[in-house]
């Protein structure tokens, strides 16, 4: 978070993560300022959000490692003109983000006494030179209002005593974890529209609020019931959700009504359906996006996924190193220390990607998918023999396979890597449900199980010799074993 200051309050400035896109045809920077009113300071309490698209932006380079970069500066001027504040701070990106439509929020916080003002926003693309411009007015109240702005928000969700700080791309308003848009857009599988708006009263009071979807013509197409609503002294925090699935494609003005003791107030905002193929193609690129990030990848999981996504690591680091992370931490505190587990072997820290992370969750899934017991035992696939070493060496670079073994001898197979020396592992299925063990290696991190000659046998023995091309009679003393033993 970036902080400097700025008469008669504080600018705040973070990236939060990409934002929800605008609705115009050509990509734009766009600036939305909220208002939120302080009775004890009669200061407007402004938060503006910046929207910068990826596409405005041009690569600094070719490959997985092109940057995009940008300079953001930002201006407040009251209504002579005169300017108040200006803060300035560079941006990046991973260039792969243009292409998927991305933008980045930029959020600003800042108080101001009764007046008139501009926030003029001027975002540089540090390769092509070009300069890009937005700007918004702010009227701060010069007395009470009966209710702030009213924002809308394609996600809202109560902080609990577990999860108490905000994820990724979200801000924190009282009790309530908010992800910003400087426009709403719903889309048919997003199509839950989240709002949040304050409501001021000298003393406490009870009263009723009104919900309302209405088209560019002024038509009501959705209206709530009025529900009753309770103001405290001072003024409370109204919010709520409504699903609006099978709104057709389009612009729509979002209304909030608040009756008080015999006084109405309205407060409206605009919201874009936007259609089936679009959404498909942006909810592509959002996922792929967000899960790239290690706070995107961890921030969607809940208590039992983070536990699973933990578990796997004793083949990383020693269980010592993993024994603050127990199933009791909260959730927050387990999202901590697994995007800071992987932040820590990053291997290009500069971009988003974390490359190692996903190479190794993806051999995770494999061996999930792949080395499975069947039958009565629930050992997924990375807790297997095959699927530890898969995980540690990753694919062999040849695999015999005797599934259907001669003789007396059980299903087997036998792996080979090449890491500076050979590497073997033999494996075979005793159980005849793909419980497959490890029964012999030149690994010396691994431990062969006695008496494998006798379990595989005569016939396989030579097999895996002749295959090998070493000599699997001879002891590790190098005495000689009788093929007919």
């Amino acid at each position: 978070m970036r902080r400097c200051n700025i008469a008669m309050g504080l600018l705040a400035l973070m990236a939060a993560g990409p934002a929800a896109m605008g609705a115009q045809s050509a990509p734009a920077v766009d600036v939305r300022a909220y208002r939120f009113y302080r009775a004890e300071s009669r200061q407007t309490l402004v938060q503006a959000f910046v929207d910068v698209p990826y596409e405005l932006l041009e690569a600094s380079a070719t490959g997985p490692d092109a940057q995009l970069r940008y300079g953001v500066v930002v201006e407040l001027t009251d209504q002579a003109g005169q300017q108040i504040n200006q803060a300035a701070w560079p941006g990046r990106a991973r260039a792969d983000l243009r292409s998927k439509g991305a933008s980045k929020l930029e959020i600003l916080d800042f108080a101001v006494p009764p007046g008139k003002y501009r926030v003029a926003v001027i975002v540089t693309d540090s390769v092509s030179g070009r300069s890009f411009r937005s700007s918004t007015d702010v009227e701060a109240w010069s007395s009470a209002p009966h209710a702030s702005d009213l924002m809308l928000s394609p996600s809202m969700r109560l902080a609990t005593g577990e999860d108490t700080m905000p994820r990724l791309g979200e801000i924190r308003r009282g009790n309530t974890m908010v992800t910003p848009a400087t426009r709403l857009r719903l889309t048919p599988v997003r199509s839950k529209a989240y709002y949040l708006l304050e409501a001021y009263a000298a003393t406490a009071d009870s009263g009723s609020m009104v919900v309302r979807v209405l088209d560019t013509a002024g038509n009501s197409l959705v209206s709530s019931r009025p529900t009753r609503v309770q103001i405290a002294a001072g003024g409370s925090v109204l919010k709520g959700q409504l699903d609006l699935a099978g709104l057709p494609a389009g612009r729509y003005r979002f209304s909030v009504a608040i009756e008080v003791a015999g006084q109405r107030e309205e407060r409206t905002d605009e919201l874009v359906m936007a259609d089936f193929e679009e959404t498909m193609r942006r909810e592509e690129a959002r996922l792929a996006a967000e899960k790239e990030t290690d706070e995107g990848y961890f921030g969607t999981m809940n208590a039992e996924q983070l536990d699973e996504a933990a578990d796997p690591l004793v083949y990383l680091t020693t269980s010592d190193s993993l024994g603050v992370f127990n199933k009791d931490l909260s959730l927050n505190a387990k999202r901590q220390f697994l995007i800071r587990f992987w932040q820590a072997r990053d291997p290009s820290p500069g971009t988003a990607r974390n490359e190692s992370r996903m190479q190794f969750y993806d051999l995770i899934a494999t061996a999930n998918r792949q080395y499975q017991e069947r039958g009565g035992s629930k050992t997924p696939g990375w807790k297997t023999d095959r699927g530890r070493v898969y995980v540690k060496y990753g694919e062999p670079i040849e695999r015999l396979d005797r599934r259907s073994a001669t003789g007396n001898a059980p299903p087997y197979e036998v792996w080979r890597y090449q890491r500076g020396k050979e590497l073997y592992f033999i494996f075979a299925d005793r159980t005849g449900f793909g419980g497959y063990k490890l029964m012999a290696t030149n690994d010396l991190k691994e431990t062969q199980r006695p008496g494998y000659r006798e379990i595989l046998g005569r016939e396989a023995l030579q097999d895996i010799s002749r295959w090998l091309g070493i000599d699997l009679f001879r002891d590790e003393s190098g005495r000689g074993v009788s093929p007919d033993s």
